[in-house]
């Protein structure tokens, strides 16, 4: 008989309700976030702690605000695809770099480029 491990799909963070060692839980108080896509994070924080004024959106990682329709839109940084030349100039000096260029422009020239 074949025997399989199986993981149950239990939640592996979550908020302790045990009181530590005799100790009382320190009073909390929920703050709710929302971001520029209207996603609600909440996050809770100790009474006496000033929440902060962002926060980062659990659904789209973006900055999230305490109050509707104020948080900052992300500015995702736009990715530009390289060339092979610039791959190639990556890992080599521009001497290098020219150097190979003209040898495969000459090989292309002469017919035997690409093998």
């Amino acid at each position: 008989m074949s025997r399989r491990s199986r993981v149950s799909a239990t939640r592996l963070v979550t908020a302790s309700t045990q009181v530590d060692r005799g100790a009382e839980v320190e009073p909390r108080r929920v703050s709710h976030y929302w971001c520029a896509s209207d996603h609600r994070t909440s996050a809770a924080f100790a009474v006496d702690v000033e929440p902060p004024a962002e926060w980062p959106c659990r659904t789209c990682s973006g900055p999230s605000a305490l109050e509707r329709g104020t948080a900052r839109v992300a500015i995702r940084p736009r990715l530009f695809p390289r060339t092979p030349y610039e791959f190639l100039m990556m890992r080599r000096t521009v001497e290098d770099g020219e150097r190979l260029l003209a040898e495969a422009l000459v090989a292309m020239r002469e017919g035997r480029y690409p093998r």
